[in-house]
């Protein structure tokens, strides 16, 4: 799948695409095109299930990464199309923004069961409830760890000694 058909394939549903590039390697310079898509949760499973049905080969989940953005939490799931072709492999990410008032995302591990780690740390370490996730052990996180505090937040909800360093993160 080219970057042309993954982009024709979105735009054609109305999703908006940016693509970002740059340059990369040493000996033999190439331009590198990473595609950022953003996306309603509710709409998670469909995209990465419309990246199923029409990839040549299965996605390659790499890692859904995080960040407290204030009143939301941004969600980054990371994968790519054609990996492991040299100078083929197209990056995609899914940006779903969540409010914190209202904090879930569907689990992607019904369809792409590599998803399992990284749900069950957006779990323990943003609060992030991931609805129909079958595990739900602490991944990172002994048992006894205070329950309601989140590490990667910067809200009360987060450590305490942690929130001195981001005192005036929110002005």
């Amino acid at each position: 799948m080219s970057i042309e058909e993954i982009i024709e394939l979105l735009r054609g549903r109305g999703i908006e695409v940016r693509i970002q590039s740059r340059m990369a390697g040493v000996k033999k310079r190439i331009e590198r095109k990473s595609l950022w898509i953003n996306v309603e949760r509710d709409h998670l499973k469909e995209i990465v299930e419309l990246f199923i049905e029409n990839a040549e080969e299965f996605p390659h989940f790499c890692v859904a990464s995080t960040s407290d953005m204030g009143d939301n939490v941004e969600v980054n799931y990371h994968f790519t199309i054609n990996f492991g072709r040299q100078l083929e492999e197209i990056q995609i990410t899914l940006r779903v923004k969540i409010p914190k008032n209202d904090l879930w995302v569907p689990t992607l591990t019904d369809i792409v069961p590599a998803t399992i780690f990284s749900e069950r740390e957006l779990r323990e370490m943003m609060g992030i409830e991931i609805k129909g996730l079958q595990d739900k052990r602490h991944l990172f996180l002994t048992k006894d760890f205070p329950d309601g505090v989140y590490p990667w937040r910067r809200d009360e909800t987060g450590p305490k000694d942690l929130n001195k360093l981001y005192e005036g993160w929110k002005e």
